[in-house]
């Protein structure tokens, strides 16, 4: 079908005299009036008014084009009829003069023009095996049956018609959704856009950020960033850290020359994890107690055995220890894992380095995970460019099918916890002591404090004698 003509602007007045589009949802109407494409994939948050946005679409092209097919498939027919059928949204929408009849069992709305608009649930996807569309809206697409979209692509041909999906991002990275909106951003011929719940000018902000709020302090970011900022969030509701930003992540120089002023006021950490057959990790910090920012500055991450020798890995410690700070007066708060005796006596042995045990059978996993999750919240964490393992098993931390944190890919989360423990972290702001000083007086003298005394400490008034 061709594309809206100029003349047809009146219908489409006629229709939006009962309803005005946002912003957002005017791009997407363009897409497919103005501009033609044929598949059209919006990754919405909730309350971004999808729903509203396909019933003008349905019913605009319904009236465009007489004779035309329309279908509007959730994943259940149930489900089609409690969104749009039984609150009489889709049967009202548009002037009533364009309806012929409404037909309640079949979900149908019948036009004049010799139109339809139907809906129905992909979960009855047998039946749509000869169907013939003219246009198909796909809602809440993560939860469609994939048989579907088996049955019903080989039909949009005969009439070449448009296709639109159109939902928020699914929990799971196991799922065609992700798969059909990386193809859309990438294809030129197809029209890509992610549509956030704050693009609704309708929706109260005080309530959105209330429930931003209230999702995050429950631990529960992930739904945020997935239902309101239509972002996938990798590992879904089992993510650990669904706070963690890749903002969160600065140059590497850049941050050292943030913290340049203030590197003597810092508390210096270089925490290590030990191994001599997995991992051995060490994690190299700075804390700022008077703002309670973290700044994690580097990292070793060493899985080859060969360079797991106390020799070569100590030297590589002290060598990324000096270039960060080597400030006399200030000393680093070297911490160990206190299971790894060895480390500790050779690191002392060889190069003369005392390192404390972390007392980690005294720390509790989920407090420091707790206060981790706070630091990111309150933006109290900065990453260097060159902590990509530590970023990454961040970002990849969830929890098992029972909800168990597990015992995995955590070699520099735990030098972080242990970090915090040693800091004897929480999350209270401390002001900086800064002693008055009355800069025009040289010179202070006892009386001064005690005008009853003389210079001497001998009482000067009578009345200052209690005998």
């Amino acid at each position: 079908m061709e594309k809206i003509r100029y003349r047809d602007q009146d219908i489409i007045e006629q229709i939006l005299s009962k309803w005005t589009p946002h912003q957002g949802q005017i791009k997407i109407g363009q897409a497919l009036f103005r501009d033609g494409y044929k598949s059209i994939f919006v990754q919405c948050g909730r309350k971004f008014g999808k729903t509203e946005l396909i019933t003008y679409i349905l019913w605009a092209w319904a009236y465009l084009y007489p004779g035309a097919s329309c279908y509007y498939i959730a994943p259940f027919m149930k489900q089609a009829k409690e969104i749009l059928w039984a609150n009489r949204r889709m049967q009202t929408f548009g002037p009533r003069e364009w309806i012929k009849d409404v037909n309640n069992s079949e979900l149908r709305v019948n036009f004049a023009n010799d139109s339809f608009i139907k809906l129905d649930g992909s979960d009855n996807f047998d039946a749509y095996r000869g169907i013939e569309p003219h246009i198909l809206v796909m809602e809440e697409y993560k939860d469609h049956r994939p048989e579907f979209m088996e049955s019903m692509r080989p039909n949009l041909a005969v009439y070449d018609a448009p296709i639109i999906f159109i939902g928020t991002p699914p929990e799971s990275s196991d799922n065609i959704f992700l798969t059909d909106a990386e193809e859309h951003k990438h294809d030129p011929n197809k029209f890509f856009y992610k549509a956030t719940s704050l693009e609704n000018p309708h929706i109260d902000r005080a309530w959105l950020d209330e429930e931003k709020a209230r999702l995050y302090a429950r631990g529960e970011g992930d739904v945020w960033e997935r239902e309101y900022m239509a972002e996938f969030v990798r590992g879904g509701a089992n993510k650990i850290f669904p706070m963690l930003k890749e903002e969160m992540v600065k140059p590497h120089d850049e941050l050292v020359e943030s913290i340049q002023r203030d590197k003597r006021k810092l508390e210096w950490f270089l925490c290590a994890d030990p191994a001599a057959a997995s991992i051995f990790a060490v994690l190299f910090g700075a804390y700022n107690p008077y703002t309670k920012e973290w700044f994690i500055l580097d990292e070793i991450y060493e899985s080859s055995q060969a360079e797991m020798t106390v020799e070569r890995i100590g030297m590589k410690i002290l060598s990324k220890r000096n270039e960060l700070f080597a400030y006399r007066w200030k000393e680093w708060r070297q911490i160990y894992d206190e299971a790894e005796t060895w480390f500790m006596n050779e690191m002392l042995d060889r190069f003369s380095e005392a390192f404390e045990p972390t007392h980690k059978m005294k720390t509790d996993k989920t407090t420091g995970i707790s206060l981790t999750k706070d630091i990111m919240f309150h933006k109290k964490i900065h990453i260097s460019s060159r902590c990509t393992k530590f970023f990454w098993e961040l970002d990849n931390y969830q929890k098992d099918k029972n909800g168990k944190i597990p015992k995995k890919h955590d070699h520099l989360i735990d030098c972080f916890r242990y970090m915090l423990h040693a800091a004897a972290y929480d999350y209270i702001e401390q002001k900086e002591f800064i002693e008055e000083r009355d800069s025009d007086k040289r010179m202070f003298k006892l009386e001064d404090d005690f005008p009853g005394f003389d210079g001497t400490g001998e009482r000067k008034d009578e009345w200052m004698d209690f005998e």
